[in-house]
């Protein structure tokens, strides 16, 4: 399965809301205001980078189905499915459309 950089960038976006919801809900104080009310929101930036240092150990390439597929076409038995082509293109293009 790939994901997108557009999908990566709605995970943070979600973790980060849910980091700042869970600081809601977690009994802070609010912060002292002279005219007004106001709250202080902190998003624990630990996890987010956590998150991406993963993302980033995560390979580019599968070097192993690279060279399972090679030695199909090689051999003569790799077969394409159209309607599968079709469907995963239709899919990707739906998944990078969303944000």
């Amino acid at each position: 399965m790939r994901i997108s950089k557009a999908q990566i960038g709605q995970i943070i976006k979600v973790y980060k809301a849910q980091g700042a919801s869970r600081a809601l809900t977690s009994g802070l104080e609010p912060a002292k205001a002279a005219s007004k009310d106001s709250m202080k929101l902190t998003v624990n930036q630990g996890d987010i980078e956590k998150v991406n240092e993963q993302v980033k150990k995560l390979p580019d390439l599968r070097q192993d189905r690279i060279q399972e597929l090679a030695q199909a076409v090689r051999d003569g038995t790799y077969k394409v499915d159209p309607t599968e082509v079709a469907d995963r293109m239709m899919g990707r293009l739906l998944a990078d459309k969303i944000k």
